[in-house]
């Protein structure tokens, strides 16, 4: 049966995987305020943190999901965190969603950056990447760059295609997801790539006598 004209399902976390995993996963680190570029990189971190646990685990407390974010903010960027937890704690959201936080928080924190430098940046990045470190690394640094630089949605979709790990691509390139924004395709990246580390941690570590070293040959048993 052709399944042409189907939408594809969105992408899921494996059955039975706890949810609380992902929070302490992806929160981001703490950041001091005192430098643009590391709050870029927080407020990117966040946003991966936000969708992800909203998207998974929509029973979650949003309050709670807030202060913990807010709590990751230290020494001066913890005065500005501080009035904004005491007004969630008395039960008022003090942005409409994540984006007017995003807005609020780079008018206070992140100045504007060289863009020349950025696209450099950028460009060294989406070589690299594919080499190291996990999606939700990348993402966070892609999208610290990305917000310096004047590229269009496309233009930042393809070049973060470009900087995927190669297994990354070869599976959305045969999966048939939406991948047809940056959003999605990030979204639709960094479930396949906790996919994968889930099933790595599940592949037994050994098996019989134990992997053999490369060159080495199997002994005989009698």
């Amino acid at each position: 049966m052709s399944n042409a004209g189907t939408t594809p399902a969105p992408p899921q976390l494996p059955a039975g995987y706890d949810v609380s995993k992902l929070v302490t996963q992806l929160t981001p680190r703490e950041y001091d305020g005192k430098m643009a570029q590391d709050g870029l990189r927080f407020v990117s971190a966040a946003s991966i943190y936000h969708s992800n646990i909203t998207t998974f685990s929509p029973s979650f407390p949003e309050t709670i999901l807030w202060i913990t974010l807010l709590n990751k903010l230290t020494e001066g960027a913890a005065e500005w965190a501080g009035p904004h937890i005491v007004t969630l704690a008395s039960g008022t959201q003090p942005w409409a969603d994540f984006a007017a936080f995003e807005t609020a928080f780079k008018a206070h924190f992140c100045a504007a950056d060289d863009k020349e430098a950025a696209i450099a940046e950028l460009v060294k990045l989406c070589k690299g990447q594919h080499k190291i470190g996990t999606v939700q690394d990348y993402t966070v640094k892609f999208n610290a760059i990305a917000a310096r630089t004047s590229f269009s949605a496309e233009d930042k979709r393809e070049r973060y295609r470009t900087g995927l790990p190669y297994k990354i691509k070869d599976i959305l390139a045969t999966s048939g997801h939406d991948t047809s924004s940056i959003t999605k395709i990030q979204a639709v990246a960094l479930t396949m790539d906790q996919n994968l580390l889930v099933r790595e941690e599940e592949r037994p570590k050994q098996f019989g006598g134990g992997w053999r070293k490369k060159g080495e040959k199997a002994r005989c048993h009698w």
